[in-house]
């Protein structure tokens, strides 16, 4: 081969080698922008895009979709600054990765908001264990803007393929619409359900019927029994409302609430549950049942005028002013908190006892409690449900009852569901116990039954 040939040839092979060498430097770099595009870039969590590009059309069942968006965090931007702001979502976008593990595909939608997609739960009821365990990642957390410790909570909307819809953008929607149903309603997290999607048909039917639900007697109140620490004694009753839907069934607080709270039908509805749990609890009195009752009551329906509503069923049914528990939501307190302290010094100056209802699912502290006139904190269910199982809730639960103690406040947990948990909360000092363990909600009969009855440990109802 002649020289001229040899460079020709090896020219050739250069040339070659150059443009394969080009071909793989170009894919790597397209894959590398495909990647980007593809990742959030603040977290280093999926984006949008990633999560769009998983969708599909599934058959049902199929993968679940959780919502998640985090209470108040706007206060964190406007306080901190945005740079702390972005600090914290970091920190929680790394808790719920950990949380979620190889069990689903964690993205950050923008702002404060993510997603989860669980490929194939095995029920619906993992869906909701899953943003169970979110929410507890986020409420034990440890998050930090700099060296100033930020307390989260959020809410969580989920939707499920082939129930909920048929494509990522219907699950989205409807993970959306749940998930603000939730906020709304301090739920912490809820399945999405057409029939009470404001935006549907059912929605806005559902709101029409239920204004003549008082006046056709379409309402009724069941009274579940909250009783002493180590469970040997009832200490008084919850009022909680149930609606006798004439085709649905009984409909839940959650089915039919957050629609009246965006109307004025919650003030005559706050009247009606206050009127019926006294006058209930004073017939029971008449028979030998003495007991304090407890009635929630909206954040919607926390301003003056619940004063004179208070005033005219403690008339009406010459209620004890101390026997009358009204149970307001943590996040009620932490919206308003200049106008709820205002009206719960009212109703304490009344003798009227205030409950913080569901705390540990907003954002309050108990710093933030110092100097409100309450009476009582209940621990949030999902705190308590599985207290024995994991030790970290375990740990936040002690943590509330020593420090509400020191404070000088009522301890009482929700959700008790047995008697290792029970018998757990009563070795923590936990004041009162409520939940499934002891009694469901009961109709009026079946309550003073259950009162009446040789008690829960064996030996009878002490009676207060």
């Amino acid at each position: 081969m002649t020289a001229a040939a040899i460079a020709w040839t090896t020219s050739v092979l250069v040339i070659a080698v150059s443009t394969v060498l080009l071909t793989v430097l170009v894919r790597q770099r397209n894959r590398a922008r495909d990647d980007l595009a593809r990742t959030d870039p603040l977290t280093g969590l999926g984006n949008r895009r990633a999560l769009l590009e998983v969708g599909g059309s599934w058959p049902a069942p199929g993968p679940g979709l959780l919502l998640l968006d985090l209470d108040g965090f706007k206060d964190v931007n406007d306080t901190l600054g945005h740079a702390a702001g972005d600090e914290v979502l970091v920190q929680v976008a790394h808790a719920l990765a950990r949380t979620v593990g190889d069990r689903g595909l964690v993205v950050r939608l923008g702002g404060d908001e993510f997603a989860v997609l669980v490929p194939e739960p095995a029920s619906d009821e993992e869906l909701e264990v899953v943003a169970k365990r979110l929410l507890t990642a986020l409420a034990v957390g440890s998050f930090h803007a700099g060296v100033v410790p930020i307390d989260l909570q959020g809410s969580i909307g989920i939707a499920r393929a082939g129930t909920d819809g048929n494509s990522l953008g219907e699950l989205l929607q409807h993970a959306d619409i749940a998930m603000y149903a939730a906020k709304r309603g301090r739920a912490g997290v809820l399945r999405y359900d057409a029939a009470t999607d404001p935006h549907s048909g059912g929605g806005l039917e559902l709101l029409g019927q239920f204004r003549g639900a008082m006046e056709e007697d379409q309402l009724e109140l069941h009274y579940q029994p909250k009783v002493s620490g180590d469970g040997s004694r009832l200490l008084g009753f919850e009022a909680l409302v149930r609606w006798n839907h004439p085709t649905r069934g009984f409909l839940l607080p959650a089915d039919f609430l957050p629609f009246v709270e965006r109307t004025n039908l919650i003030h005559p509805l706050t009247r009606w549950v206050l009127l019926t749990a006294l006058r209930q609890a004073a017939t029971w009195r008449a028979q030998g049942v003495r007991t304090t009752m407890a009635v929630n009551v909206s954040a919607v329906a926390l301003d003056a005028g619940l004063l004179g509503v208070v005033e005219e069923a403690l008339v009406l049914t010459r209620w004890a002013p101390a026997d009358l528990v009204l149970e307001i939501t943590e996040t009620a307190v932490v919206n308003d908190p200049d106008g709820a302290r205002a009206t719960i010094a009212k109703l304490r100056d009344r003798g009227v006892r205030v409950s913080v209802d569901d705390f540990g699912a907003g954002s309050t502290s108990l710093g933030h409690l110092r100097g409100l006139p309450v009476h009582e904190l209940k621990i949030d269910r999902q705190f308590v449900a599985e207290l024995v199982a994991h030790p970290e809730d375990e740990a936040v639960v002690s943590s509330v009852i020593t420090l509400a103690h020191r404070l000088g406040l009522v301890v009482v947990a929700e959700g008790v569901e047995t008697a290792a948990v029970a018998d757990r909360l009563c070795a923590l000092g936990c004041d009162e116990l409520q939940g499934f363990f002891f009694a469901r909600p009961l109709p009026a009969e079946k309550a003073l039954a259950w009162a009446r009855a040789e008690g829960m440990t064996g030996a009878a109802v002490e009676l207060r």
